[in-house]
């Protein structure tokens, strides 16, 4: 029955059962958005493992120490102000406050010295560092904050010295006071204690209202292990800190960043120098009076021990472009198709693209035990070779299955030279993407798509299947 006898109505419906070049690319739509589900599963995997890492180097921290801030020396001087009367006349206890001062001068050595430690497949870094804190406190009329009918108890002063993670301080630590070595005690009362951690106190039995006119000097040393960063308050009038170690990749942040850095392969040196105008509070207040250490808790700043992209994020950067693999390849198999008169199954794009799936879990597996880059050479190399044994039968001949896989192995090869270039990969990635582009619409200009079927070609002029491309 020619197509003449078919009602027009039925005319669609009868190219599509003919095997249309339309039918085919809905399939193929259809295929390569079903694929989405095995790029989220390996997305899952991903994420699941950098998880287990997370974890892994958490409890490495725990065990050593975790990422450190250096809190203080803080001044806190104890103070009692009368309460009213009840209505019936009976006294009520005194109010009781504190004035928390801060140094006037504060200056802060660290020399970090940082390590590898693994645990399984994963590893964290750990460091320990030495600390030498000095400064001095010029208390003068932070006094007067109090109030005239304050009752001052500078007996009960006492200095706070606070770490983020207290279990890590190695040796006894003691700090000079003036001209005298005072030994720390475990532990911090009130505000400080509850907002900064436990930490570390130590009493001033020689303050008065008399010292407290003059500048009083201290100075300690600590040595602290901890993990992945190490951070800084600026607490002082003038706050001058430096730090070095033989870490080749730091990474400066925070509330300031440092004046001066030097960075090599040998480490870093890094230095602050911060005035108290920019940072948000005074250096003295009346605890419990507005949110000032909320204001002292951003003020951070310091290192991160940084370390290189690791295979999680890079295997996760690269699997974002997962369905471009699948929609370039599945695009090279429509072209054969079309081109070169093949019969290509749709099981058999789906085939290639498990294929071109499975890479991602094979760049995963063996980036945690070989590295990024030797696995993603070796997953690229397995899948390529895969994909071009399996399309010999498929698509005829050696060239056409060799083509395709150069062409895989030039996409492998520009996606890792992106991953590479982070401050061009947009640029490049749009320019490689259009030049793809103009390569299929050259290929497939003179391509006659309403003839282009295995059940048409056979009955196509001769001379309009020369005209297309060959392969």
């Amino acid at each position: 029955m020619s197509i003449d006898s078919v009602p027009p109505a039925a005319w669609p419906v009868r190219r599509l059962r003919a095997g249309s070049p339309a039918l085919k690319v809905l399939a193929i739509v259809f295929l390569t958005v079903a694929f989405l589900l095995p790029v989220f599963l390996v997305y899952d995997v991903i994420g699941e493992r950098e998880e287990r890492y997370r974890s892994v180097v958490d409890e490495i921290g725990s065990s050593w120490g975790g990422p450190q801030r250096v809190i203080g020396p803080i001044l806190v001087v104890p103070f009692r102000l009368p309460s009213e009367p009840r209505a019936d006349g009976t006294p009520l206890p005194p109010l009781e406050r504190q004035l928390v001062i801060l140094p006037d001068r504060y200056e802060a050595e660290a020399q970090a010295a940082p390590e590898t430690r693994k645990r399984g497949l994963f590893e964290a870094v750990v460091y320990t560092v030495d600390l030498a804190l000095s400064g001095q406190f010029l208390i003068g009329d932070a006094a007067s904050l109090a109030g005239p009918q304050a009752t001052i108890d500078w007996s009960s002063a006492y200095l706070y010295v606070g770490v983020a993670d207290p279990r890590s301080i190695r040796e006894g630590a003691s700090l000079r006071w003036g001209g005298r070595d005072l030994p720390f005690q475990p532990g911090a009362p009130g505000e400080l204690g509850q907002r900064f951690g436990a930490g570390m106190t130590l009493r001033l039995p020689d303050l008065s209202a008399a010292s407290a006119r003059t500048a009083i000097p201290f100075a300690t040393t600590l040595r602290l292990n901890g993990s992945q960063r190490l951070d800084f308050l600026p607490l002082g009038r003038s706050t001058r800190v430096t730090a070095s170690s033989n870490w080749p990749d730091p990474s400066f942040d925070g509330a300031f960043l440092p004046v001066r850095s030097s960075i090599g392969p040998q480490g870093f040196t890094a230095a602050w120098e911060l005035s108290y105008f920019g940072r948000g509070y005074p250096q003295a207040w009346v605890g419990g009076e507005g949110d000032y250490l909320s204001s002292v808790s951003s003020s951070a700043f310091g290192v991160r021990f940084f370390q290189p992209v690791n295979a999680y994020q890079q295997t996760e950067r690269s699997a974002k472009y997962g369905m471009l693999f699948i929609v370039f390849t599945f695009t090279l198999f429509f072209l054969f198709e079309a081109v070169a008169r093949l019969r290509i199954h749709v099981f058999q794009y789906g085939l290639v693209g498990l294929s071109l799936c499975l890479f991602y879990l094979l760049l995963l597996s063996f980036a945690e035990q070989i590295g990024f880059a030797a696995a993603y050479g070796v997953g690229a190399a397995a899948v390529v070779v895969q994909i071009v044994l399996y399309c010999r039968p498929v698509l005829g001949t050696w060239k056409r299955s060799l083509v395709l896989g150069a062409m895989l192995a030039i996409l492998y090869g520009a996606l890792y030279a992106l991953m590479q270039l982070e401050d061009l990969a947009l640029l490049l990635g749009s320019l490689g993407l259009f030049l793809a582009l103009s390569g299929v619409m050259y290929v497939t200009r003179r391509i006659d798509w309403y003839a282009v079927t295995p059940a048409a070609a056979e009955t196509a002029d001769p001379a309009a299947r020369n005209e297309a491309p060959a392969l």
